[in-house]
């Protein structure tokens, strides 16, 4: 069964709405059956989280990622040969022969396949796994302007603790 309706809105938003139709192609009443039900599963979802304590300490679990690169720096210090350790290892070498690292350099550097100390078939994923500091990404390290990569401040002091463990050279 469909039910009409008709409501006001700012015809600033309508005229962007308008100008989002012409862009999917889509009817308007099927755009805003979308964002209705959307609207429905966020409200549903926030009731259920306010209700239900343990769904609410779920919701809080997403900030316990935040820097946990900090805990996996000396785990990859250890492990020469995981990709993490390889790509920090870029970095420093990076820096050590530029005065900074660019992505290009290191991404240079981890695919030669005649130094496997630094070989990183899949360095474009791990390396972008390590400037995001979510739930599922490797841990954030770098920040980067999309060519010069920085150490994240967040992580620096841990990072440069380690330096020597991952890169010897230089400095």
């Amino acid at each position: 069964m469909e039910k009409k309706i008709c409501f006001a809105v700012d015809s600033d938003i309508y005229e962007k709405f308008c100008l989002a139709l012409n862009l999917t192609n889509e009817s308007e009443n099927v755009a805003i059956e979308t964002c209705m039900r959307w609207y429905i599963a966020k409200s549903f979802e926030k009731a259920y989280q306010e209700y239900n304590p343990k769904a609410a300490n779920r919701a809080n679990e997403s900030k316990d990622y935040y820097g946990k690169a900090i805990q996996r720096i000396p785990i990859w210090s250890l492990r020469p040969t995981q990709y993490n350790h390889k790509i920090i290892r870029a970095y420093f070498e990076a820096v050590d022969i530029a005065g900074e690292a660019t992505l290009t350099m290191m991404e240079r550097l981890c695919s030669d396949k005649n130094h496997p100390d630094l070989y990183v078939p899949t360095f474009k994923n791990n390396y972008s796994q390590m400037k995001i500091d979510g739930p599922k990404s490797h841990g954030k390290v770098f920040e980067d302007d999309g060519e010069r990569v920085w150490i994240w401040s967040e992580v620096e002091k841990v990072l440069l603790q380690y330096k020597n463990s991952f890169y010897q050279g230089g400095e």
